[in-house]
């Protein structure tokens, strides 16, 4: 009886209490053409204007790769960067445009995504509406997934032609 009066009031406690979250955007463009140089910096603009109209969020920074495939993580220094800081607990959610931009690889996305949820970090991938910190966001985050790596491999067959 203890441990559940105990609970309750951990509970409650976290209810009641008021969480900032130390916010890290991330975005991406694959190339360093011009149209997508404007794209970039426009991504950029709208995370800084998105994270401070969130009366609970705090910038920590914005994570950008440009001109990087998102079909491995292994060359994009900023998203390397940002899981770093997150495993250092400077964040606690990021914030990307969507799945595409953070992971062309299904592997990758749920990789990244599972280890850090069990950091406490969620991941909110705005235009595919999927929160990483909700009970069914790890199978929507998959589907999603594999349509972005199909998408990348079908891309890379027509320059390929």
């Amino acid at each position: 009886m203890i441990g559940i009066n105990r609970y309750e009031r951990l509970r409650e406690q976290q209810l009641y209490e008021k969480k900032t979250y130390r916010v890290g955007a991330y975005c991406r463009v694959s190339t360093d053409k011009e149209d997508q140089a404007n794209s970039f910096e426009s991504q950029q603009r709208y995370f800084r204007e998105y994270i401070t109209r969130q009366p609970d969020w705090e910038i920590q920074e914005i994570f950008a790769d440009e001109g990087t495939s998102g079909t491995s993580t292994k060359k994009r220094k900023a998203f390397n960067r940002m899981i770093d800081m997150a495993r250092a607990g400077e964040i606690n959610l990021i914030i990307t445009k969507e799945i595409s931009r953070f992971a062309r690889n299904t592997l990758d996305s749920i990789y990244y995504t599972r280890e850090l949820k069990r950091l406490g970090v969620g991941v909110i991938f705005l235009n595919d509406n999927i929160n990483t910190m909700e009970p069914d966001a790890e199978l929507r985050l998959t589907i999603m997934s594999s349509i972005a790596q199909e998408e990348s491999r079908k891309t890379s067959e027509e320059v390929l032609i």
